[in-house]
Formats: structure tokens, sequence, C-alpha cells
């Protein structure tokens, strides 16, 4: 009987241990995680990370130690991912995903790393895999409590990412070349039209818009793609020409549907013709 108790409290006790052994209790994390992205004009930037708060410490020289790399966030690394190369504050880089590190100094500019080795924990830090260096001046905002990253700036072709913690603040320029992106995406007339579109609505590659829509053209002229032209032509101060391809999207758009609306561009060949 003895023994019948003993192997029944001996097989509890193991069925106990599977048990707790089995069950994990998750519980938040005091540097919460947080990811945040911003599409640039056809690319996009991704940055994942852990935000540490400040507490009531002294953060900059005690927390965080000068002239020592600092993960830029806790726990696991924060990490920069590409969709395309990019240019950061006038340096390429290309495409993919990239440890940040930060180097703070007590005075004068910081230095800002992106490392190509992602996988090891977030203060562990090699650089013999150091892909980009860069200068960066902090300069002093409002009081963040907890460490975060945001977007600026935003352009079809840049953007600014500002790194804010307690009363400190790094900004840096990241760009694309949305041209190659856009021109890597054209063939119908309607894909061209739309890409010359694109530089007029936004003021940029001008010269790329007007060569997009005369390629448009060439493949089908129409009511459509004449006015893109009219409209680029007259944004380069090419207004006489602006106003004799207007007018021919209006006869064309006319003569394809005699109640087609054309009001609105009627009025820019008058405002043109006015500037004469």
């Amino acid at each position: 009987m003895k023994r019948t108790i003993l192997s029944l409290l001996l097989t509890t006790a193991f069925l106990v241990a599977i048990v707790d052994a089995q069950v994990q209790i998750r519980v938040p994390r005091i540097s919460q995680g947080a990811k945040v992205s911003q599409i640039i004009g056809l690319s996009e930037v991704s940055i994942s990370y852990h935000r540490p708060g400040v507490k009531g410490r002294e953060i900059w020289g005690n927390v965080v130690k000068y002239d020592e790399v600092w993960r830029a966030g806790a726990n696991e690394p924060t990490l920069f991912t590409f969709s395309d190369d990019a240019v950061i504050e006038g340096k390429k880089i290309a495409a993919g995903t990239y440890r940040f590190v930060v180097i703070p100094t007590k005075a004068g500019d910081w230095t800002l790393i992106f490392n190509s080795e992602t996988k090891n924990w977030g203060t562990i830090y090699e650089a013999k895999y150091d892909t980009l260096k860069l200068a960066c001046k902090p300069e002093a905002g409002p009081n963040e409590e907890w460490m975060s990253f945001s977007f600026t700036d935003l352009t079809p072709a840049s953007v600014r990412v500002v790194l804010a913690w307690e009363k400190i603040r790094l900004s840096f320029k990241i760009e694309f070349n949305t041209v190659d992106k856009v021109q890597a995406s054209v063939g119908t007339w309607q894909l061209l039209n739309n890409a010359a579109r694109f530089a007029l609505d936004n003021k940029m590659y001008l010269d790329k818009g007007l060569d997009w829509v005369e390629r448009s053209i060439a493949l089908d002229k129409n009511a459509r793609n004449l006015q893109t032209k009219a409209e680029l032509l007259a944004q380069t101060g090419k207004v006489k020409e602006a106003v004799t391809t207007a007018e021919e999207s209006v006869k064309i758009a006319k003569e394809k549907d005699p109640k087609a609306n054309t009001k609105a561009l009627e009025k820019m060949i008058a405002d043109w013709k006015s500037t004469m």
C-alpha cells in the first residue's frame, strides 16, 4: 500500500513538473518594442527598436556613456531596413537591413553607424561589419520620456529621420532615386503619362517628365497626354508652346466627344495667354 501511495505521489510530482515547464508567463517588457515605417516615393524605410524611458535618470554621460557605442534603443538591436539603395546625408548605402548604433560625445558631433551584422543581441557590436558612418550634430528639444524614431520633411524622394530621447534630437536625411524607380515601371502610353504627371504634380524631374510625355504621345497621341505636355511646358516657362499644345488637346477631346468637359484646360489657356 505504501509503495502504491509513493508511486502515485511521484507520478503526480512528475506531471506537475512537466506542466510547470510548459507554462510560460508573458509579462510586458520595461522597454517596449516599436516599429515605424515610411513610404518615400516608391521606396520604404522601416525601423524596429525598443523604447527605453528616462524615468528620472541622468541619461547622457550616465545611462548612456560618452565615447562608447550605444545601441540606440534597448533589448534587441535597433534595425533599419531599406527597400532600395539609398543615400544618407550624401553617403550611399545598399538596400537591406542594418544594425543602427550611435557613439555620443560630451561636445561636438555624434557618430551614427549602420552595421551589417543584425543577429546578435543589442549590446554586441563588431566594428568590422560597419557599412556606413556619418557625423551628426545633436540638437536640443522638448523632453521625450520614451525614446522614439519619427519621420519628418517628407518628399517623393526623401525623408528626415529623427531620433528623440530626453532633451536630445538626432536627425538625418535619407534619399531614394525615385526617378529611376518610376522609369523602370513605364511602358504603355498610360504609364508614361502617369509618370509625367508625377513629375508635374511634384514639380520635380520636369525634364524627365517632358521626355516621358513625348514617349507617351509617340505611342498614342490623345487629349490626356497633350494636356500633360502643355502643363509641363508651362511649368518650364515655355508658355507659347503650352498654349498651342493645350489647344490641340481641347480640339482632340471635342472631336472625340462634343460634350467633353474642357473648361479647366480652357481656363489654363486663358491664364497662360494673359502672361504672354
